[in-house]
């Protein structure tokens, strides 16, 4: 079976698409090619072939790369086409109508609610439109793959084929043999923004009185959050441990990880996706053995509270989260046991394998 996996805006090497998807469909299957944005076509060192067009200008900037795609995809010839985002799913579908080929609609996220927040003054009335071009589009997939209850739920509504596969882990070959720094380490990985707990991180490191070390590691989202930031920082923080590394390769990131004891998921509530999320960042500080300090949303406490491997906080109150800080700092071994508990909890439950037989289980079904 030839398969072609569609984005247009995904990066070639996105953690779900290549390694978790990809890397599971090469199993089984020889042929898998990637259309995706980027400068010129190449094979990877997995054998996968890339054929690129340019990336999109802006968010506006959607028919040309639609076009792209869809002339790209149409000389592939592939059997099964695997979509994305709302976008290249109307290219597969477009391919389906066309030659036949079998669809699925790999929906990652929140589109209509995401989308619509382009729109601030209609919001509301965005989100039912492109809810309706969603569902249009949807309705017509060979398998519907999304990554959590909530939106599987939404796309049972209409469709009848719908896999659950969240963005969990994979696992690693070897344990991780944790090398902890001497004092107290807090870390975060990801994009640096003020939806994302930063500012309040930083508020709530100003009342933290025991000795600790924090760590940003990730690109700020703006220059003028940035500038915030260090403003911040330079008028009440000059007596903390704080290290900002920037972007930083992968490898650089985990040897960050097997030295800190605990990270940060602080999402904040203002955002109706973030309160309705499983943010991949907690199972990758649960796979690393790093505490997760996160916010008190129900799906991170479903995952958090059983498990014992962390610590829910209001991630909109600086006292909550310096409170948090404080009790891991000054009981480092229980610190480390609630590590270890977040380790056995995504081996046993939350890792890829669980998703993988899935995945080519709903491959098989569209032979």
């Amino acid at each position: 079976m030839k398969i072609c996996m569609l984005t247009s805006g995904h990066d070639v090497y996105d953690n779900r698409i290549y390694y978790k998807e990809i890397l599971s469909l090469q199993k089984v299957y020889d042929e898998i090619y990637i259309v995706a944005p980027g400068d010129k076509d190449f094979i990877t060192e997995d054998g996968v072939i890339v054929k690129c067009f340019p990336k999109r200008k802006n968010w506006r900037d959607r028919f040309r790369p639609m076009k792209d795609m869809y002339n790209i995809a149409k000389k592939i010839g592939a059997e099964v086409y695997h979509a994305h985002e709302p976008d290249s799913f109307q290219v597969a579908v477009k391919l389906k109508k066309n030659f036949g080929s079998k669809i699925i609609y790999d929906s990652h996220e929140y589109y209509p609610e995401a989308f619509s927040e382009h729109f601030p003054k209609i919001k509301g009335l965005m989100e039912k439109v492109i809810y309706t071009y969603e569902k249009t589009l949807a309705k017509k997939a060979d398998c519907i793959i999304t990554v959590n209850d909530i939106l599987v739920d939404k796309f049972k509504k209409y469709h009848s084929n719908v896999q659950l596969l969240p963005n969990y882990p994979v696992l690693k070959d070897k344990e991780i043999v944790k090398e902890y720094n001497d004092i107290p380490t807090f870390i975060y990985v990801g994009g640096l923004r003020e939806d994302r707990g930063i500012y309040k991180t930083l508020e709530a490191i100003k009342l933290v009185k025991v000795p600790c070390k924090y760590i940003f590691i990730g690109p700020f989202e703006s220059e003028i959050f940035k500038l915030k930031c260090e403003e911040y920082i330079r008028e009440n923080l000059n007596n903390k441990d704080i290290v900002f590394t920037g972007k930083i390769p992968h490898i650089e990131v985990f040897e960050y990880l097997k030295s800190s004891h605990a990270g940060f998921v602080l999402l904040q509530p203002n955002n109706w996706r973030y309160v309705n999320a499983e943010p991949i960042k907690l199972f990758e500080y649960m796979i690393t053995k790093n505490v997760v300090i996160g916010s008190d949303f129900p799906m991170i406490r479903n995952i958090i509270e059983p498990s014992g491997s962390g610590l829910l906080v209001d991630p909109y109150s600086p006292e909550d989260i310096a409170s948090a800080m404080e009790r891991l700092a000054e009981n480092i071994e229980e610190t480390k046991l609630m590590g270890e508990k977040g380790f056995i909890e995504v081996n046993h439950s939350y890792n890829w394998a669980v998703c993988e037989e899935r995945l080519l289980s709903a491959y098989s079904a569209l032979k």
